[in-house]
């Protein structure tokens, strides 16, 4: 039997390294943007990387440690910033911390791709090359970020650790293709332009991965309705949201050992409804109801489940009774916040 502490670590150590390696994703895409928009023409950079900002939940930390935002702020916030938990650098070092508490439960092959990796960001040879080719910074985060699942694929043993990696990396995955579909569905447009939106959309699906799926599912000519299929509905895709949900429902069964069809805890329930509620509805529903208000409703049940998996299997429940009597059970455990940077982004 596996001690919560030791799943926890493991837990996170999974999101926080997918969590990085989406937000190089992120940032890479949005610097490219930044070079290829020539409708920003002389508009401040900023109007640009407002969306991305609220979309990921970090607007209001940000305007609060950049009350006057210049060129550059935004990416660097995003990247580097030690006072932003949910940095890049951030999240990596506390992937390695939580990695080096269970450096008996993972291979020496993942930790030493963890370490590599901390130490990169960490350099001075990193910040210079940042600096000098921001592009190859993030590609060789998202690289190592992919390798280390590979590694993990390779040389660990499908045990319960085995099954809280998967749990962390799927559930972070599904919540930031989510986000990446939000920046779009947030930004303001006045004149509409359809190369420009052809644009924009292409890059969220390059931030995916996504754009040589969507060619062979939907042909050459880029849509909305389209990207919102592959992104959040598709069956195959990887980093879809339904697979991703798919994917967590089983994991959640194998801790459990509840057959297929059952559920015996709150988690298992709020995924297992979540994943039927995807598997009922299409991109017409999604635009028929607005993509931002579908999209925050997916956050804030993604974000439940987060919370029920730490009540589940972190705080027990008869752990969280014994604590929190009937009536006084506050909505959000500090300690799992604390943790749980990605919060649900503000309406």
């Amino acid at each position: 039997m596996m001690l919560s502490r030791v799943a926890d670590h493991q837990y996170w150590m999974s999101r926080q390294m997918e969590r990085a390696e989406n937000l190089a994703r992120l940032v890479r895409i949005s610097e490219e943007m930044l070079l290829d928009d020539q409708s920003l023409g002389g508009l401040d950079a900023q109007v640009y990387w407002n969306p991305v900002l609220t979309a990921t939940a970090m607007q209001q930390a940000f305007h609060t440690l950049y009350p006057q935002p210049r060129q550059g702020d935004a990416a660097r916030f995003l990247t580097v910033d030690e006072r932003n938990p949910d940095s890049i650098l951030s999240c990596i070092r506390q992937a390695r911390e939580n990695a080096r508490s269970v450096r008996d439960k993972i291979s020496d092959e993942m930790w030493s791709e963890i370490n590599a990796l901390y130490m990169l960001v960490n350099s001075y040879e990193g910040a210079e090359l940042l600096v000098r080719s921001p592009q190859s910074f993030y590609e060789k985060i998202i690289t190592s970020s992919m390798l280390f699942a590979g590694i993990t694929e390779a040389t660990l043993a499908r045990d319960e650790g085995w099954n809280f990696l998967q749990l962390g990396r799927l559930l972070e995955r599904a919540d930031m293709t989510s986000r990446f579909l939000d920046i779009r569905s947030q930004t303001n447009v006045t004149q509409p332009d359809a190369a420009l939106e052809t644009l924009q959309w292409g890059a969220v699906l390059r931030a995916c991965s996504a754009h040589a799926s969507y060619r062979r599912v939907y042909g050459g000519e880029i849509n909305v309705p389209n990207v919102v299929d592959l992104l959040l509905f598709s069956h195959e895709f990887p980093r879809s949201v339904k697979h991703c949900l798919r994917r967590i429902d089983e994991v959640l069964h194998d801790i459990s050992v509840t057959p297929t069809g059952r559920y015996s805890n709150h988690c298992e329930k709020i995924i297992g409804a979540l994943l039927a509620r995807l598997s009922f509805s299409g991109p017409p529903e999604v635009m028929n109801r607005g993509l931002h208000a579908y999209l925050d409703d997916l956050q804030i049940q993604l974000n439940q489940a987060g919370q029920a998996i730490f009540e589940t299997y972190v705080l027990l429940p008869g752990e969280v009774d014994r604590h929190f009597p009937r009536g006084t059970r506050p909505e959000a455990m500090s300690d799992w916040h604390r943790e749980q940077q990605q919060q649900q982004q503000q309406q």
